[in-house]
Parts: structure tokens; sequence; C-alpha cells
């Protein structure tokens, strides 16, 4: 049996973290070895038991959650730092990114989600929170290539999601009720829009623009 993802919970209401401790517990991979309130207290957590992953309330009342998120990820590089916060500000977004998180999640998500975003970070990858994708989306791509994006069909984004994220053509054609040949006529359409040559630059194109 694969060793369990130990996780610390840093938030300085109890009620958030004894509520995320539930949550999380139902998941058999998922353990939470501790809590703290302040970024001291986070990374003294931190040193002593080298969790794999970090759920850091960015916005702590008595410290800050993005001098904390340095100072762990400055300390020991393996661990993973997954902010959360109730604002998805766009700002506050790239700063904690800057600071060596490898994920940022509203508060408001779901259980659901924030598991996911854990196995994410863990396997290699960086997750923003769908809200905080669109929003990164409007501001870097929206508006700098209003004409493309203007020309781009609900369906053709949300396609360009499902490439973000791993998906295969048939994956999307599944989850969009569609054939895969529909799927590759769309796929054709995206890259001639964005005047984009293959595949893998409309990968490398939408992870630049926040499409993890």
């Amino acid at each position: 049996m694969a060793e369990k993802i130990r996780i610390i919970l840093v938030d300085d209401h109890k009620l958030v973290t004894e509520g995320w401790t539930a949550l999380l517990s139902l998941d058999e991979n998922l353990s939470v070895v501790g809590t703290a309130n302040s970024a001291e207290a986070a990374l003294d957590l931190c040193l002593s038991l080298l969790p794999d992953v970090v759920l850091m309330d960015v916005n702590l009342h008595n410290s800050n959650g993005m001098d904390a998120t340095e100072m762990i990820c400055n300390r020991i590089a393996k661990i993973k730092v997954i902010g959360l916060s109730l604002h998805d500000d766009i700002a506050i977004v790239k700063s904690l990114m800057s600071k060596g998180a490898r994920g940022y999640l509203s508060k408001n998500s779901s259980r659901a989600e924030l598991i996911h975003a854990i196995n994410s970070v863990m396997s290699g990858s960086i997750y923003l929170g769908e809200n905080i994708r669109d929003k990164l989306f409007n501001e870097t791509f929206v508006a700098k290539n209003e004409d493309s994006i203007k020309e781009l069909t609900l369906k053709e984004i949300e396609i360009v999601k499902g490439i973000a994220n791993g998906l295969t053509s048939k994956q999307m054609a599944e989850n969009l009720f569609v054939s895969v040949r529909t799927i590759e006529t769309h796929r054709h359409n995206i890259l001639k829009k964005l005047k984009l040559q293959n595949a893998a630059q409309l990968s490398s194109w939408s992870r630049d623009h926040g499409y993890f």
C-alpha cells in the first residue's frame, strides 16, 4: 500500500482546521499530521514533521501567509504549498506563486477539488482553481488577444481547458458528449485561430495562459 500524503494545515480559525481535517481524513490516501495558526508555528512544524503538502491560509490575521510560504519553500524545497483564500485576486495569486507555492484555491472550493489539487501538486503539476484559471485567462489572454478570443467558441475554450489539464481527445469527447472526430476538428480550428502550428504549441500556450 502506498504511503499516505502527509499534510499540515495553516489557518488561524480552529473551526476551519478542524473542518479541513475531518474532510481530508475521509480520504484513505491523505493524513493530516499537524495544524498551525501562524507563520512561525507553521515553519517550526514543517521543520519537525517534514510534511508533503501544506495548505496555507493566505490571509492569516496574526502573521503573513505569503511570508510563511516563502520561508517554508526556501527552507524545505520538497514541501508543496497550496494557498487558500476567500479572495481570487490575480495579483495575490501571482505573488504567492512567486514565493514558491505550487497551487492556489478559493476556500469556497469543493472537497473533491481540494483533493484533486493535492494529488496534482504531488505529481509535479501546478494547480490553480477553476475560477482562478478563468480570471487569469481573462487577464492574460482576453486583454492581449481580444480579436482571437472573440473568434473562439465556448466549446473550443472548454477544449483548450481540457488540453491544458492533459485530457486526451477521447476523454474530452466523452466529457463533452461529442465524437473524437469533432474534438479533432475543434483542435484544428483552435490552432488556426490562435495561429499556432501544432498540438505541442497549443499545450505550451495553454500552460502560459493559466490552464494548468
